[in-house]
């Protein structure tokens, strides 16, 4: 890990903080924690005059000829849907939901109405079904199979670059083969258009080879930091947008966006320090071993839990990701057989013991920095929830343990298994279930024991875990294969089909999209008995880990996330004089 970012644990002077409790004393985030619910915007996290002006802007045509302010005229449709993108695009529409929920049900009426206002134009028509499929509305991909067919599409790079997005969408697999045909020529297109260099717009040309990177790797946070830098108003050009756009210019939503960017970015300096004092207080510098993951899981914690306001969330996250890896690490490398059953059985009694008792010191310091966080967030997490859910969160930590010892006997003892076999316990080692699940309760969604454990929560946890391990066994496979460590690209070449590595590449890849395109499902469709808010934490992880593993083993081995970090979290962007 390059020494320019790693976050350097170092003693402190005086007495320990303690843990999280000190860090945000409960009495304190008990009284934030009340009032966060009411809150849409914090002064102190935000530029409320920018925010102000910038929603002014967006209004002053709708009350220009005195219409209802609720009423978006079908003439400005195409215009406001663009607003709604480059609001997503800069990573601000959090601040605009009303607004956007507005725009978007009149898009919807006309969408059913088979106006020619959204018909007419392939980018209109396109960016349409994009945002509409995204918030839930039922819009059939079938609407766009005309555009299946490439000479009934223009040679505008914007059509391609629409068609290209809104193809990505698909949530019903083989079902949906226009969109599958529409994904195929245009992603064959654009690449045409990179490597002919007939993209004379340079930041247009830098958009596409960012899209066509990994597009299901483009997360919230890290496609605002690129489109901040490659922002231009002219992308939208082609539509011959209405007034709607006449009192908004590049410098309207770039200074806006920046100052946003340059907050949260801020508040992530603040999260580090506090994480680091936790790190040192639960003395896990003191381990001779592991991963130097302190930064990396504050990162992706950051990535998931991106609301500034929601600083305790981001730390909390981070910090149970870093015990997980730590644990399993000392189950992998760094303690005995022994030693991981005695681990086990400590957390499922949950009761310090004396020192004596734990049988070694990395048992010691490794039990009390998870009872001592575990305990402290329950507290916090029971507040939220209005009930104890201490119970809850030490049975995901023994699930996770268990399903750990499974992978320790079978590799210690040499056990062949199945594919199916394989992947009924490694997502649950994944850490994945019990780190999003814990973030949940601090969302301001009320969850019941019964919703927690419900088969479509399990679903959720089931397929952005499954996203993870298999991508990571794809990256990690011959390493795993060296220690005589199983995964499921091993598994699956000696399954005794003949089928050689690229081909278990490609079945396993295939299995990674189903599950993103099943846990599409389950988040965009309204009717399901978790609110959006909850649902968007598990398909948000599906594209952190789809960039995580888009070439190497970014956890263990970090290159492209470490310049993703210091992009995010260290360099800030300048802002207009």
């Amino acid at each position: 890990m390059s020494l320019a970012f790693n976050i350097g644990v170092t003693p402190f002077s005086g007495h320990g903080v303690g843990c999280l409790s000190q860090i945000f004393p409960v009495k304190g985030l008990r009284m934030a924690i009340a009032k966060k619910s009411s809150l849409t915007v914090k002064s102190s996290l935000t530029t409320p005059d920018l925010l102000g002006e910038l929603k002014d802007k967006l209004k002053r045509e709708e009350h220009h000829d005195s219409r209802a302010a609720a009423t978006v005229p079908p003439s400005d449709v195409p215009s406001s849907l663009c607003i709604i993108d480059t609001l997503e695009r800069l990573g601000v529409d959090r601040h605009f939901q009303p607004e956007i929920d507005t725009i978007l049900e009149e898009t919807y009426r006309l969408w059913q109405k088979k106006h020619t206002v959204i018909y007419s134009n392939v980018t209109t028509h396109a960016m349409a079904f994009r945002l509409l499929r995204v918030k839930g509305y039922e819009v059939s991909s079938e609407e766009l199979a005309p555009y299946g067919n490439q000479e009934r599409v223009s040679r505008e790079t914007i059509d391609v670059i629409e068609l290209y997005r809104a193809a990505h969408e698909r949530m019903y697999g083989e079902d949906e083969s226009s969109l599958e045909k529409i994904l195929a020529w245009t992603t064959t297109f654009l690449k045409h258009q990179l490597h002919s260099n007939s993209i004379s717009n340079k930041k247009l040309h830098k958009l596409v080879e960012f899209y066509l990177k990994n597009y299901n790797g483009i997360t919230k946070r890290i496609a605002a930091r690129r489109n901040l830098e490659l922002y231009d108003m002219s992308y939208y050009q082609p539509l011959k947008s209405t007034n709607r756009f006449s009192n908004l210019c590049n410098e309207d939503f770039l200074a806006f966006a920046r100052h946003d960017f340059n907050i949260c970015q801020a508040q992530n300096q603040k999260d580090l320090q506090q994480l680091q004092r936790w790190y040192v207080d639960c003395r896990l510098d003191t381990l001779n071993y592991g991963r130097e993951t302190l930064l990396m899981c504050y990162f992706l914690a950051s990535l998931v839990i991106q609301d500034p306001e929601l600083s305790y969330v981001r730390i909390a996250f981070a910090s149970h990701m870093v015990l997980g890896t730590c644990f399993d690490d000392f189950f992998d490398i760094a303690g005995s057989r022994l030693e991981s059953y005695k681990l086990i059985e400590l957390v499922k009694e949950w009761k310090e013991k004396a020192v004596a008792e734990y049988g070694s010191k990395e048992v010691e310091i490794l039990f009390k920095a998870l009872y001592n966080t575990v305990n402290e967030v329950a507290e916090m997490a029971s507040v939220e929830q209005g009930r104890d859910v201490k119970g809850f969160l030490v049975e995901l930590w023994i699930e996770m343990l268990l399903a750990m010892k499974i992978e320790l006997d079978t590799w210690t003892d040499d056990v062949q298994l199945s594919l199916d076999e394989y992947m009924s316990n490694s997502w649950v080692s994944t850490g994945c279930r019990m780190s999003l699940l814990m973030s949940s309760l601090f969302l301001g969604v009320k969850l019941s024991e019964e919703m927690l454990r419900s088969e479509e929560c399990s679903d959720l946890c089931r397929h952005v875990s499954t996203v993870l391990r298999l991508l990571n066994d794809v990256t990690t496979f011959e390493r795993e294969r060296e220690e005589n460590k199983r995964s499921s690209v091993s598994i699956v070449i000696a399954e005794g089909r003949s089928v050689t590595e690229e081909e278990a590449i490609v079945e396993i890849k295939e299995i990674v999209e189903y599950n993103i395109t099943k846990q599409r499902q389950i988040v965009y469709k309204i009717d399901t008995i978790f609110p959006r808010k909850f649902k968007d934490i598990f398909l948000e992880g599906c594209k952190i880990f789809s960039h995580m593993y888009s070439s190497s083993d970014e956890f263990t081995s970090p290159q492209q996330l470490m310049a993703d970090v210091k992009s995010l979290i260290y360099e800030p962007l300048t802002l207009p004089s």
